[in-house]
This record gives C-alpha cells, sequence and structure tokens, in this order.
C-alpha cells in the first residue's frame, strides 16, 4: 500500500526502484531522508532527487555545496551563463 501511495504521486519507476531497494516505500520516509540522506543512497542521484522535488516537495529545489555533486552545479550554472552570454551578442 505504501508503494501505491509514491505510485499514485506520479514518481518514476526508476525512482521508485531506486528508493525500494533501500526499504523507503512511504512519504513519511523520503521527507525523512530528503535531502543528504537519499543522495548517499547507491542509485539515487540528482535525476532521482528532482523527481522526488517536482513531485512531493513542489517549488523546493535542494543546491549541493560541496561534495561529488559541486562540480555538476557549477557546470549547470556555467552552461546556463555561457548561453545568456551567446545571446546577446
Amino acid at each position: 500500500m505504501a508503494t501505491e501511495l509514491l505510485l499514485n504521486k506520479r514518481l518514476s519507476r526508476r525512482t521508485l526502484n531506486s528508493l525500494g531497494r533501500h526499504a523507503i516505500t512511504t512519504m513519511d520516509q523520503v521527507v525523512e531522508a530528503y535531502p543528504e540522506r537519499l543522495l548517499k543512497l547507491n542509485g539515487v542521484g540528482m535525476t532521482v532527487l528532482r523527481d522526488i522535488e517536482r513531485t512531493l516537495f513542489p517549488g523546493q529545489q535542494f543546491q549541493p555545496h560541496s561534495g561529488r555533486y559541486k562540480a555538476w552545479t557549477e557546470d549547470a550554472s556555467s552552461h546556463s551563463r555561457g548561453d545568456q552570454t551567446q545571446s546577446k551578442e
């Protein structure tokens, strides 16, 4: 039933599988683990985290400031800034 609750919230199959591998089956467990503990789980990366945020935390977006995701966010920021610079020229 708890998995159905997550399915009803339209989490992707990938997200459900990633959470299920770690016995996270309820919204309460996701909320308790969000975001740092979730990101430490094998198979849970930024794609899964963004799916969870879109579905369970509308309007929220975790911005990692250190660790293995720092480069990912810096790359995304520089790409978006680069696009803006090119469009102005």
